[in-house]
């Protein structure tokens, strides 16, 4: 049998700010958040938990993709996904386990060159620290020493791989057309294949340059099957892909492999992860073809030919997104990404020259300034990661490995901003950063806002960074759009502005607080911060607002503490004002905070505003100092009253003329567009507000007006939007299932069909994917007391029979006779006797 393995590269760049370390919100994700939570839905989750589906869409089986392909992903984005996405995090590194187990001790899992610098093109420091650090994460996360490492962009060299076999890799995966030569091992005669002919279904040794015999094995991908998966279309058809990988596969005991962006299955693709999953569980092992990985590959098949790869321009390397080597990462190469005709990017040879110049200027430093505080600062810096990957959690261990003295308070601090500095100049050369076409473009700003907290970072240490000759190098960049200017007229309007000292994110903190209540104490984390709330306060319902108390912020990165005392105020509309100041003692805040509350319903609001100043001042803070994030729910809060109004004064229009449009639709009149829209806000307005004021009621007779509404809306043949009952009803039928997990009653089990119901009577379509899996898990494990939940199956969209196949078939009882099975337990009408539930 033929081995099959698919690589997918998962990978998005950080999106963070570099001053918070949150992601803010991007309108063009719409309706998610932004680009991380809406890929994760359209792939990382989907490729989790990915459904098998009959001719008619329901589902069959659900499965774990990552548990049959080979995959990697970066770094960054899986720290991503363990903070705001555990579930999807945790399958990904079931899936490596259980690949281990399935494939002879060699797990699906690589790990990936930190940041996605291109390697070639970063110094052997940086090229270091970026191997150090990609398999430093790796083996934290899935406990395991990696086998390989993913090279961004697979761009490499002689000195890359050189690199890869001092850090004791195993294998790696390159482009077809990377390959220069190959001859069998121990031969002496050379046969080219630099017109990317070489045999990608076998594994190929790679020696290093140094004479040692020390080596790597290298798996080139097949390229024509690989752009048909990305490019070609080949994720229509399950059957047409696995077609494809037999006919790569070519003759018996062969490999037949691929390498892709793991995007594919799912977002580049809507269902891509779908072909994939039947691809792989069905139709590979019907066409004989043993889906593995490469280490198990390697394992079994151990190379028998020697290769020697292409050194690129100028011994640069090569890579498999650019025709011209390493080019398209530092020089107008001609290769690029949604560009518009007459576009050139002449910018990318300065926007690194700039970066280069502020990277060698803060080595310089941190060289002077860590050898004061580091016996080693460099090989701190490898090891920095151990601190990144607990969030500042292990500072002390690190403080006592590698400080020279034990360090004050104050030193550590600077110890730790010097490492951040040096992080952030890693960031800088994530490689999207000169992929796309234009300087001006979400990528590009991204590398220069690293930038820019490097300069911040260095500000903060009493340094003097080269920001003068940074922007004379950046202002030789130019925009192919005009209004954009030059690189430092991207810097100063886009990347300047971005900066957020704490006393800006302690004050967001502060005002985001009027929108909603609060209790005595909080505590949580916006980004990079870590914060409490203490002695708060606030009053009023209605504008005038007034919230008071403490806010403690702590960098766990660096240890750097604050302590703020603050005062905020909602005085109606989009009107907002903070003042803050440096928490003085308990005191002083208990004079300020009873002078202030004192006057609060007494005085005149000028009164009011003049204490806030003279009490929390001298930092003041308005409605543009809040954060992306923060102004969402602040202009919920400002707009909620006038929608409201907006909505009565509609429905007035509607009811005031509902008979006549009726008569008109009936006759089969179509309605001015600006009528049918007005209708459709009043309509959607309304259904929304009557679901919402149910405040999660499961009693079908609360929704009545709801239904009522929903079926008028169908007559008319209007389109409302039903996102915000859909989203409600979702998380109801959600807590409805776990409930059934947790007793398996009649009475839960009724509760999960009556929220269904309903959904279906309001014409909603609740998200039922969390339902399906929490339902096929519990009966996939044997749960006990599961077997009811296989009632649920047509109700949740699975195939008919599925959930039934998932259940352990009976013993023989004692008189040697077949007891009922449990299919015939769920068709009684009567419930099943309890020991049948055990």
């Amino acid at each position: 049998m033929g081995s099959l393995v698919i690589h997918g590269h998962f990978y998005q760049p950080p999106r963070e700010n570099p001053w918070t370390g949150a992601i803010d919100y991007e309108e063009s994700a719409r309706p998610h958040h932004d680009w991380n939570e809406r890929i994760h839905a359209e792939c990382y989750r989907a490729n989790a938990f990915a459904r098998i589906a009959d001719a008619s869409g329901r589902v069959e089986q659900i499965v774990n993709n990552y548990r049959r392909i080979s995959f990697n992903i970066g770094p960054t984005l899986l720290s991503w996904l363990e903070r705001r996405h555990p579930q999807t995090y945790a399958r990904i590194l079931e899936a490596d386990r259980l690949s281990i187990r399935d494939r002879n001790g060699h797990g699906n899992a690589i790990a990936q060159g930190y940041n996605h610098s291109i390697l070639p093109l970063c110094n052997a420091r940086d090229l270091r620290t970026q191997i150090r650090w990609g398999t430093a994460d790796f083996g934290h996360r899935f406990r395991r020493a990696p086998e390989a490492l993913w090279i961004p962009e697979t761009a490499c060299n002689d000195e890359t791989l050189g690199a890869l076999i001092d850090a004791r890799l195993a294998y790696v995966i390159l482009s077809p057309h990377q390959a220069e030569r190959v001859r069998p091992l121990g031969s002496e005669t050379w046969r080219s294949v630099a017109d990317g002919s070489i045999d990608p279904r076998a594994a190929y040794r790679y020696f290093h340059r140094d004479g040692s015999g020390r080596s790597i094995a290298i798996f080139f991908y097949d390229d024509l099957t690989a752009r048909s998966i990305a490019f070609g279309g080949a994720l229509a058809s399950s059957e047409g892909l696995v077609e494809r990988l037999a006919r790569a596969l070519g003759r018996e005991g062969a490999l037949a492999n691929v390498a892709t962006d793991g995007e594919s299955y799912g977002h580049h693709f809507h269902f891509g992860e779908r072909c994939l999953a039947y691809a792989l569980e069905v139709l590979a092992s019907a066409r004989g073809l043993t889906v593995s990985n490469y280490g198990e590959v390697l394992e079994r098949c151990p190379p028998r030919d020697e290769v020697e790869i292409k050194p690129g321009p100028n011994g640069e390397g090569t890579s498999w997104s650019c025709a011209h080597g390493v080019g398209r990462w530092y020089r107008d190469c001609g290769c690029q990404t949604g560009g518009r005709e007459g576009w050139h990017q002449q910018w990318r040879g300065p926007l690194r020259q700039a970066l280069d110049l502020l990277r060698d200027e803060a080595a310089r430093e941190f060289d002077a300034m860590g050898g004061e505080l580091m016996r080693d600062p460099w090989r701190a810096r490898d090891d920095y990661i151990e601190v990144m990957l607990e969030r500042g959690a292990n500072r002390e261990r690190f403080h006592r490995r590698h400080a020279r003295r034990r360090l004050s308070e104050s030193e550590q601090a600077r110890m730790f901003t010097l490492l951040e500095t040096q992080r952030h100049a890693m960031l800088m050369y994530t490689s999207c950063g000169w992929f796309f076409a234009d300087l001006a473009g979400l990528e590009a700003v991204q590398v220069m806002k690293y930038a820019g907290r490097v300069v911040s970072h260095m500000y903060e240490l009493g340094l003097r960074p080269p920001l003068e000759a940074f922007l004379d190098t950046l202002a030789q960049a130019r925009s192919n759009l005009p209004e954009m200017g030059s690189g430092a007229d991207i810097y100063r309007r886009l990347v300047q502005p971005a900066r957020v000292n704490s006393q800006r994110v302690a004050a967001h903190l502060a005002m985001s607080m009027l929108a909603g209540g609060g209790g005595e104490t909080a505590a949580g984390e916006f980004g990079n911060y870590r914060y409490s709330r203490q002695s708060f306060r606030r009053e009023g319902r209605a504008a005038p607002t007034l919230a008071s108390g403490r806010i403690l912020l702590e960098v766990p990165a660096t240890g750097k503490q604050r302590d703020y005392a603050f005062a905020a105020m909602h005085l109606g509309g989009m009107d907002f004002c903070c003042a803050l100041h440096p928490y003085a003692g308990a005191g002083r805040f208990k004079h300020s905070v009873e002078k202030l509350w004192g006057c609060f319903k007494r005085a005149s609001l000028p009164t009011v505003l003049r204490i806030v100043r003279e009490e929390f001042g001298p930092d003041e803070f308005g409605l543009e100092d809040i954060l992306p994030d923060g102004r969402r729910a602040i202009s919920e809060l400002a707009f909620a009253g006038m929608l409201h109004g907006f909505t009565d004064q509609f429905m007035r229009l509607y009811e005031d003329n509902r008979r006549i449009v009726d008569m008109l639709l009936q006759a089969g009149f179509e309605l001015p567009p600006a009528l049918r829209h007005v209708n459709e806000f009043a309509l959607g307005r309304r259904f929304e507000l009557e679901v919402c004021a149910q405040n999660g009621s499961r009693d079908p007779a609360a929704y009545r007006g709801a239904i009522e509404i929903a079926a008028e809306v169908e007559r008319g043949g209007y389109r409302i939007d039903r996102s915000g009952p859909n989203q409600a009803m979702t998380a109801m039928i959600d807590r409805a299932v776990h409930s059934a997990l947790a007793n398996c009653g009649a009475a839960e089990l009724r509760g999960v069909i009556e929220l269904v119901e309903l959904s279906r009577a309001m014409r909603l379509e609740p998200n039922l994917d969390s339902a399906q899996e929490m339902v096929y898990a519990a009966l996939a494990a044997g749960r006990p007391g599961s077997v009811r939940l296989s009632e649920l199956e047509d109700l949740l969209g699975f195939a008919p029979e599925s959930l039934k196949r998932l259940l352990p078939m009976p013993a023989a009882n004692e008189n040697g006779e077949a007891p009922r099975t449990s299919q015939s337990l769920i068709s009684d009408e009567s419930p099943p006797p309890a020991e049948a539930l055990i």
